[in-house]
């Protein structure tokens, strides 16, 4: 553990630090040669060492040390305060070896810098005091005679927690600096620079608690639009997680008190953890399907490109769950919560699960959705073969969405083999019907489907899953695109899983025929609600119906007629298997706004 301490005290030495104008020339290396000096008399001087008003430190303790230079650092003294030399703010001390530093421009000759062991003076240092510092309150002064007035360096951002903490770490979710690697000022009786030249800027600040207080310190400006996050440590983990929505802007000198945050800290689930089943080993997509209870994780990225990654997510959350049936659906029994962390989304599933599926959003500091995903949990193993090379090539045995699959028989099919509705080329997903043979849409708890006066926008689709866009006998869109999904590659706007799909038409299989029920393996039971097709193993498909391209907020023709869409497009149409009772079975095409099912093939 002391390891541990000595790893966060590090990352917090290089934290506390200021901001300066870009572009200003780094002064030499340390181990540059000395210009040449002139030769000084070491002095005796008796010092008073005075704390300012503000700040967090309200008295000296003997073993604080303070570092006294004039011109050289190699001339500096490290002064260690004792018991008899303090009188609260006030600390006086007989000083020897002191080699002042003489300058026309300013009267003050010596420079006192605190805590003396966050001090990385240059080895010509003039009136300067660099940091590479401790998480602590630093400090600097110029002498008036032979007192020094200390002034903060840094503001503080101050907290109260109750619990057995070991540590912290601080961040903000649009990732702004919280300090630099080094600092150094300029302090004289003539000038005063509290950010005269930085390092790189850190973007995250460890250290270690304080009892129940918990005290940053933070650079003059540091700016927190969006807020920050603040984990807690127990045990060598970040075990609780604190959220603060902001905005905060830290001024040198000032506390910013944020209160006791005991009753806002959240369970934090590291998603570098080995207990936090990764999703996106086989690929990042814009659906994952989960079994188990257990966290899971994937990355915040831009459906199918694990490189795209969001603009400056701040938060995730379950915005809607359906069980695919009428029943009257539970909040948070699919997923029972979502967050966003370091560019994961981290899902906590419920300890016993319920079968269905949900759609989690990622948004921002404004709560704008920037991106959402499909979370499918079947209730049934979801297999994957060739079923007679119907599509010509491996196909899932179920819809997308689905949470069992159809079978072919004449016992009524479950309604929850229908799976969800997609209008053609968008990764979002809609409820299909939750009845058997009926124009009803399954129930769903969260956020309500919308819909819009007439076509929409792909950024409209994105900023808001649930709106659909539509006009009659044509495309969703506002702008045709054909290349949403595509026939060529997965696509960033692919609905299937990692792995698979939508489908592309391949040659002369059964499926993509001009008459389905002149192939291999055909059957139809309408009654129970399916059709099926391949041999001398048979894929099967429910009869789901859809939702009409000029009337999207209802199901139609479910138990006559049914839609699956495939992945070219061309202009307003989609290209699908619109398999109609009432007039044929055969592969064509549909408009775009309609709402079809999917079913995926192994890429």
């Amino acid at each position: 553990m002391k390891a541990l301490y000595k790893i966060a005290i590090l990352c917090s030495v290089l934290s506390v630090l200021a901001a300066c104008d870009k572009g200003k020339v780094i002064p030499p290396a340390p181990d540059n040669p000395l210009p040449q000096k002139e030769e000084v008399t070491p002095e005796t001087h008796t010092l008073t060492f005075v704390l300012p008003d503000d700040g967090a430190k309200e008295a000296w303790v003997a073993g604080d040390k303070i570092v006294v230079h004039g011109e050289y650092a190699e001339d500096q003294v490290v002064v260690t305060l004792e018991t008899g030399d303090i009188n609260g703010k006030t600390a006086t001390k007989t000083v020897d070896g002191l080699k002042p530093y003489r300058r026309d421009d300013c009267t003050s000759n010596l420079y006192a810098s605190y805590p003396a062991e966050a001090v990385d003076n240059l080895a010509h240092c003039f009136f300067y005091s660099k940091f590479s510092t401790t998480g602590q309150q630093i400090m600097a002064a110029c002498n008036e005679g032979d007192t020094f007035k200390f002034q903060n360096i840094l503001g503080i951002l101050s907290m109260e927690v109750e619990g057995d903490y070991e540590g912290y770490l601080l961040a903000t979710p649009k990732k702004e600096a919280l300090g630099y690697a080094f600092l150094q000022v300029k302090i004289t009786d003539q000038e005063q620079i509290f950010s005269q030249y930085k390092g790189e800027p850190l973007l995250e600040i460890a250290g270690p608690m304080n009892g129940s207080q918990i005290l940053v310190y933070l650079p003059d400006g540091t700016s927190m639009e969006s807020g920050f996050t603040l984990k807690l440590m127990q045990n060598g983990e970040y075990v609780k997680i604190y959220k603060n929505d902001g905005p905060l802007e830290i001024a040198r000198g000032t506390v910013t008190e944020i209160g006791d945050i005991t009753d806002e800290l959240q369970d934090y689930v590291n998603p570098f953890s080995p207990d936090v089943i990764d999703l996106d080993t086989d690929g990042n997509a814009n659906c994952y399907i989960v079994t188990a209870p257990g966290d899971y994780k994937f990355k915040a990225v831009r459906g199918n490109v694990p490189i795209a990654y969001l603009n400056e997510p701040t938060e995730a959350e379950v915005i809607w769950e359906t069980w695919n049936d009428v029943s009257e659906v539970v909040a948070g029994s699919v997923v029972a919560s979502a967050t966003y962390a370091e560019d994961y989304i981290i899902l906590q599933m419920p300890e016993e699960i319920h079968p269905g599926n949900a759609i989690i959003a990622a948004k921002n500091d404004e709560g704008e959705i920037l991106w959402s995903w499909h979370i499918w949990v079947p209730e049934t193993e979801i297999k994957t073969g060739s079923f007679g090379d119907v599509f010509g090539e491996d196909l899932m045995d179920r819809n997308l969405g689905a949470l069992v699959a159809a079978e072919a028989t004449d016992t009524p099919m479950d309604p929850r083999a229908y799976g969800l509705m997609y209008q053609w080329g968008r990764k979002d997903p809609f409820t299909a019907s939750g009845e058997l043979n009926a124009n009803t849409l399954a129930t769903w708890v969260g956020m309500d489907d919308e819909v819009a006066p007439g076509q929409i926008s792909l950024e409209e689709s994105i900023a808001n899953p649930r709106l659909l866009g539509h006009i009659n006998n044509g495309d969703w869109l506002l702008e045709v695109n054909n290349d949403l999904w595509t026939e060529s590659e997965k696509t960033m706007y692919d609905p299937c899983p990692p792995g698979y799909r939508v489908p592309t038409p391949v040659g002369s299989a059964p499926f993509w025929s001009s008459d389905l029920t002149a192939q291999a393996g055909w059957g139809v039971n309408l009654t129970a609600g399916w059709l099926k097709l391949g041999s001398p193993e048979s894929a099967v498909f429910p009869v789901a119906g859809y939702r009409d391209d000029y009337s999207v907020d209802g199901m139609a023709k479910v138990g006559v007629r049914t839609l699956y869409w495939v992945s070219r497009g061309a202009d307003a149409k989609g290209a699908g298997a619109d398999l109609r009772s009432d007039k044929a079975y055969t592969f064509g095409s549909a408009p775009k706004a309609r709402l079809g099912s999917v079913r995926c093939v192994v890429e």
